[in-house]
């Protein structure tokens, strides 16, 4: 062998290696794409709502043993089911009466399988058809080892791994993301990316909680898993993107990690029955942003010369139109596809939050829907809107029927608002836990001191006692009528007036009559004051 073909063969053996780490390294950075998945078809009717039994009792009871009725009054109240329709940003909220047997039945309606909150205990899977059951232990040390879980169908199913997946992969350190500067960001960002290609790995590896159950639970427990990361990521951006020199370069930077995993994380429908409304309302105010910031004109059903004319004069953007172009500007920032499955849920939950606003307005909020509908192409998310329209509808003519059953959420309001009628009512429900319910407060300063000799009154309920409250409102002169109630209390008046997030603030005319979207200047100069 000469010595020409000796060096040639060296050179070879030295660049093998250099060859093979090269394709491993490439290997390692290629975005890892979910294996037998979905790994189940979802029927059409498997998609559409109904009713699920969810019951219980209280362990530690012995035969016939009955609650006395004080700890009844504490507990009942306390518990509710929320229900959580994500599509159209609604909820629901059903409250849990114990009999004095120590148990429990009520059917919920869920408008599709879902993740609901049984508060303050646990998330449990709810799907038409099933019964949920659980067993609570007041005694035990903690509130997973005092709740146990059995059931029928997916809802049983699902529900019994949920605790067991959540602690194995969504126990997330608890860390303050959002007070570092937006570079630190976008490296924690990628750091976090990192590991959600690595949850998919192991997740084509195969899961060994999941070993076992039926093809469907394990498709809605990895597609919830896969949302929770999501979530993760999105959650400090939205604080962050102030103190960027350029938002737009930013958000654009900030979400593209999102379309070489789109498949999975946004075009998903699975996420429709595995996801929750936290992962949605970050989608839709962060990765599909710039829906918010077009200003459309609104035209009336019917021709109207007039506006037809005005119409001419300008250079308008109206909402089909601008709904498309939103559309088509994230596909072209982000590459995301313009038909993208949580790009349609974003746009319905815009237009259904819409909704409460219009003020029996039936024609422009059919114009607001119509308008949104030739984007929206999954059957499921037509039928959701069809379905949400029409109750919108009946239950804004229903508001004027008030030929209803007294209930004791409307007993203990009608007691507490009593002392004050005649006046114009600010209503606030808070808790000193809540730092944007004391954000208001400061804020309302002002306008309760000016209308001080006014017939208004500023009501501020909560369920915390006046101690604890007293280091808050005394410093900070916060005036008005303090009232506190008990959890039990709070727990029947969130029922009636159907909220689970506070602050939550009402405002009632001097004939307690509740009016939306209005103000309290607006009452008074109604009554000419």
């Amino acid at each position: 062998m000469n010595k020409k073909s000796i060096i040639t063969i060296l050179l070879a053996m030295l660049l093998i290696p250099v060859g093979m780490e090269a394709k491993k390294k490439e290997k390692k950075d290629e975005v890892p794409q979910l294996l037998n998945y979905p790994s189940a078809e979802v029927s059409e009717y498997r998609l559409h709502g109904g009713e699920v039994v969810i019951k219980g009792q209280l362990a530690g009871r012995e035969g016939d043993e009955l609650i006395p009725d004080k700890m009844l009054q504490q507990i009942n109240g306390r518990f509710k089911v929320i229900v959580r329709d994500y599509i159209v940003d609604r909820e629901k909220t059903s409250l849990i009466e114990f009999k004095p047997d120590g148990t429990f039945s009520m059917n919920i309606y869920v408008p599709y399988p879902m993740f609901v909150l049984v508060y303050p205990l646990a998330d449990a899977y709810a799907c038409p058809g099933d019964t949920l059951e659980m067993t609570i232990n007041p005694a035990a040390r903690t509130r997973e080892e005092g709740i146990a879980w059995s059931g029928t169908g997916l809802s049983g199913e699902v529900t019994k791994l949920y605790e067991k997946i959540r602690t194995a992969y969504l126990n997330f350190p608890q860390e303050k993301v959002y007070e570092q500067e937006p570079d630190s960001v976008m490296k924690w960002k990628d750091a976090q990316v990192a590991r959600l290609d690595d949850m998919v790995r192991q997740m084509n590896a195969g899961l060994p909680e999941l070993e076992g159950c039926s093809p469907l639970a394990s498709d809605i427990l990895r597609t919830h898993v896969l949302s929770q990361f999501m979530l993760r990521i999105c959650d400090p951006y939205m604080l962050v993107k102030q103190k960027a020199a350029d938002q737009e370069a930013y958000w654009q930077q900030y979400f593209s990690f999102v379309a070489p995993r789109e498949k999975y994380l946004l075009d998903n429908p699975l996420l429709m029955i595995s996801a929750d409304d936290f992962f949605f309302n970050r989608i839709e105010y962060e990765i599909m942003r710039p829906l918010y910031t077009s200003r459309v004109m609104y035209l009336p059903f019917d021709y109207d010369p007039k506006i037809a004319e005005e119409v001419e004069k300008e250079n308008n953007v109206y909402r089909r139109e601008a709904v498309k172009r939103m559309m088509d500007y994230m596909h072209d920032k982000l590459h995301i596809s313009p038909t993208d499955f949580c790009a349609q849920v974003s746009q319905l939950r815009k237009v259904f939050t819409r909704l409460k606003s219009f003020n029996n307005q039936f024609g422009q909020a059919a114009d607001d829907v119509a308008n949104v509908m030739p984007v929206i192409t999954h059957p499921e998310l037509i039928r959701r809107a069809v379905l949400t329209y029409r109750e919108y509808v009946k239950e804004s003519e229903a508001k004027t029927c008030e030929d209803r059953p007294m209930t004791k959420g409307d007993s203990i309001f009608q007691r507490i608002i009593e002392p004050y009628r005649g006046n114009v009512l600010y209503v606030d429900f808070w808790q000193m836990s809540c730092g944007p319910c004391r954000a208001l407060m400061l804020s309302m300063r002002n306008e309760v001191e000016a209308n001080k000799d006014k017939p208004v009154k500023y009501l501020y309920i909560t369920d915390d006692t006046p101690e604890k409250c007293r280091s808050f409102l005394e410093p900070n002169n916060i005036q008005g009528e303090h009232i506190h109630i008990t959890p039990s209390e709070w727990g029947y008046l969130s029922e009636k007036f159907q909220f689970s997030a506070i602050p939550f603030t009402l405002i009632f005319d001097k004939d307690g009559k509740r009016r939306d979207n209005t103000t309290v200047e607006e009452l008074l100069k109604e009554m000419g004051k």
